[in-house]
């Protein structure tokens, strides 16, 4: 358990976090637990009547999901629910006692879940992925990391499949369910005003899952050689082509290298003050947008444009000669600095609120590391150009993906 205190917010927010293996058979049963466990429990047994016991709680707000962070996929279920100080109760217990309500004590018939809610949350799901391909720009950016990540558990998309929910009932989601609690590493994350071992009690007398052997998730598969550039093409009835390039940047989260990694990104890629930005967007309209970014657990950079189908080959190769400035050192002092500031900012921004910050020090859990926000500010700052260069030198080009019409 990891509590942050802070005097900053007027609520408080209680975030438990459920650890799973990114996996095909079980994705989109994961996908679909979140938002059964908030339709209806023991005792609420309508969204309606959660609601109404929400409205009680001061206005708290839940929100219950899914997320794929590196190769392990995370069931999530947050309580935001006001300052004890600001009412004459222990509010904060009350919020525990309805995410357990929420998490351990889920509405079941004939022991499976509801089937009348599944069958929603079926249907609301296979909306949810068939709609994938409306946002064109996100459709390319998953289409190159399922491309270029084959064989890979990170080439499993997060919600799931359409084809896998035929066979989910109701039963077989409830012994599902019943697993993940029993054996998945669940940490819960606090954030906000409180006292330290009020809470600390609180959370041991209500928060009880059943446990049995906990399983171990395996890291991330990084070190992947690459041989030959994968080149995909898509057609599609689309207005604007997509391109995104994807790299293996053989730095892992916990190299020395990785910080350097960062403000090279940001330098490519990060903003309006990037070469990309500068040279292929402004100078060039070769693009509609550009812009570069890191998956950190899984060692990957990308690069996604939205292009006029027929600036393909110009828009590759002003890009590469971007990523060969670099290479070679062509990097100003305005760059490197405007770069660790955009940075800078980002991680400053974490603080600013306690999604932010519970996330953050969940993924502290996450990634087994234990940085401070003002450690990673005076990392980010040290990286010199040489570091920048040298960083760069271990990038590789793995796929180059092409939605067109």
């Amino acid at each position: 358990m990891v509590l942050i205190n802070t005097e900053k917010f007027k609520t408080n927010l209680i975030s438990v976090y459920i650890k799973r293996p990114l996996d095909r058979k079980e994705v989109t049963k994961n996908t679909l637990i979140p938002s059964l466990l908030e339709s209806g429990t023991v005792n609420f047994k309508t969204q309606r009547e959660i609601s109404r016991k929400l409205d009680e709680l001061y206005g708290a707000g839940l929100a219950c999901s899914v997320s794929k962070k590196g190769e392990k996929h995370i069931l999530s279920f947050k309580l935001a629910i006001v300052n004890n100080t600001y009412v004459n109760e222990n509010i904060l217990k009350e919020g525990l006692i309805l995410l357990n309500e929420i998490i351990n004590k889920p509405l079941v018939e004939n022991n499976g879940f509801k089937k009348e809610y599944l069958e929603i949350e079926k249907s609301n799901l296979r909306d949810k992925i068939r709609s994938r391909i409306n946002d064109k720009g996100h459709y390319a950016l998953e289409r190159c990391i399922e491309e270029m990540c084959k064989g890979e558990s990170f080439s499993i998309y997060e919600y799931g499949y359409e084809e896998d929910l035929k066979d989910i009932d109701e039963k077989t989601l409830y012994d599902h369910y019943k697993h993940i609690i029993r054996t998945s590493p669940i940490d819960i994350v606090i954030a906000g005003s409180f006292d330290r071992e009020s809470i600390i009690n609180d959370v041991k007398n209500i928060l009880n899952f059943e446990r049995d052997s906990i399983i171990q998730i395996p890291q991330e598969q990084i070190d992947i050689d690459v041989k030959d550039v994968k080149n995909i093409t898509e057609k599609m009835d689309v207005t604007q082509g997509k391109i995104v390039l994807g790299f293996r940047t053989n730095i892992h989260y916990k190299d020395d290298k990785y910080y350097p990694l960062m403000v090279y990104s940001n330098i490519l890629g990060g903003g309006p003050h990037s070469k990309l930005f500068v040279n292929v967007r402004e100078k060039e309209s070769l693009c509609y947008y550009i812009y570069s970014s890191i998956e950190k657990y899984k060692s990957i950079m990308v690069i996604a444009s939205g292009i006029e189908v027929d600036n393909y080959e110009k828009a590759i190769n002003l890009i590469n000669e971007q990523l060969e400035k670099i290479n070679k050192g062509e990097i100003t002092q305005e760059e490197i600095s405007n770069s660790k500031k955009a940075l800078i900012n980002s991680v400053n921004s974490v603080k600013d609120s306690l999604l932010g910050l519970s996330d953050f020090y969940y993924g502290q859990i996450i990634s087994q590391t234990q940085e401070s926000l003002d450690s990673i500010i005076e990392k980010i700052n040290s990286v010199t150009i040489e570091q920048v260069i040298d960083a760069s030198s271990k990038i590789k080009l793995d796929t180059i993906y092409f939605l067109r019409n």
